[in-house]
């Protein structure tokens, strides 16, 4: 028999208390994010395409994020291409169904410049000019000339944060792009991790709807 001591309806309420507190703070919109995601992937009239235009509107929207493409692996020619998007303009977004890009390119630093965060993520600054010939057109440069940053906090035009999609073994299989904040600054720790999270989700979803996964 357990003594007496607390009362075990106390245990529950302060559970269901801490709870409550937490879910109902801001910041959980990024772990919503990824609850959505997950969610989808349990639906048997998903489809790939499908489900990565969602995601592309689930993170802009929850994360607060201006602009977010999303890019995939074909395994037919290897090659990576930009499949969805959330935030561009059609013109920019034309520009970016435009492009294909090698293994090789998202491994040297000779072209696209970058800040490594972290295994998963990487920053590209406008400083560094971090774009390749043919890609002028998926920015707005108008928006760039003049643009400076007030804190190191600022995003200006141009910026962009790259959080790669891993498959088995370490295979880089996609990347999701995003062209910073709603509110004109650089995502935080948090919201960086959100992503990468939200990467590995959109493994799974390449490994189990296909076709596109190799």
């Amino acid at each position: 028999m357990v003594g007496e001591g607390i009362n075990p309806e106390l245990i529950k309420r302060r559970m269901w208390l801490d709870y409550q507190k937490v879910s109902n703070d801001p910041a959980n919109d990024r772990l919503e994010c990824v609850h959505e995601l997950m969610d989808e992937l349990v639906d048997p009239n998903i489809d790939l395409e499908r489900f990565l235009w969602n995601a592309a509107n689930h993170i802009s929207s929850q994360l607060a994020i201006s602009q977010v493409t999303i890019g995939l692996r074909n395994p037919k020619d290897g090659l990576y291409r930009y499949e969805a998007m959330c935030g561009l303009e059609d013109s920019e977004w034309e520009a970016h169904k435009k492009l294909a890009y090698t293994k090789e390119s998202f491994d040297t630093q000779e072209v696209y410049k970058f800040k490594e965060i972290s295994k998963h993520t990487r920053l590209f600054l406008v400083e560094d000019n971090p774009y390749a010939v043919g890609e002028d057109n998926t920015y707005r440069k108008d928006l760039m000339v003049g643009d400076k940053r007030s804190t190191l906090e600022d995003t200006i035009e141009g910026d962009y944060l790259d959080t790669l999609v891993f498959g088995k073994n370490d295979e880089l299989i996609g990347w999701i792009e995003i062209g910073g904040m709603k509110n004109g600054k650089f995502p935080d720790g948090q919201t960086l991790m959100t992503l990468e999270l939200l990467a590995g989700v959109i493994g799974v979803a390449i490994t189990l709807l296909g076709p596109k996964n190799g």
